[in-house]
């Protein structure tokens, strides 16, 4: 039996590339929001026991990402919640479109931590989706 949340893809959901991760993921802010609203004690008291995990990912956090903001690898991965690994896979791939230049270009080193731009690791999201679901 496959459950219906299993589904790589639900045409009824407003983002036919997000995965059954990333729709798990917005109805969990969705309910959170909810909480907030009725009883911000109980929703704090869920926040400290998720962030006492290490699960950050459903706390609040900025809406607004200014596309040039320089972020490190790890910051890259939190923000798109992919691993590290994953950005850095992203960074050593050739783009689809364009063989010549990469899914996701490295801006700068800061020591030995490489900076990204946050719009270009937005873009590289949009560009892996794309891909997956061709």
């Amino acid at each position: 039996m496959t459950p219906d949340y299993d589904k790589q893809t639900n045409p009824r959901w407003p983002n036919y590339l997000d995965n059954p991760t990333h729709r798990a993921r917005a109805i969990a802010r969705m309910y959170r929001a909810h909480l907030r609203a009725a009883r911000p004690d109980l929703c704090d008291q869920a926040d400290a026991t998720a962030a006492s995990f290490g699960e950050t990912w459903p706390l609040d956090r900025e809406d607004v990402i200014e596309p040039d903001r320089e972020l490190t690898t790890a910051e890259a991965a939190e923000l798109v919640n992919v691993t590290p690994l994953m950005i850095r896979k992203w960074a050593c791939a050739n783009h689809p479109d364009d063989p010549t230049r990469k899914v996701l270009p490295r801006f700068d080193k800061r020591g030995r931590e490489t900076i990204y731009l946050a719009g270009q690791v937005l873009e590289a999201v949009a560009v892996m989706r794309r891909q997956r679901h061709t």
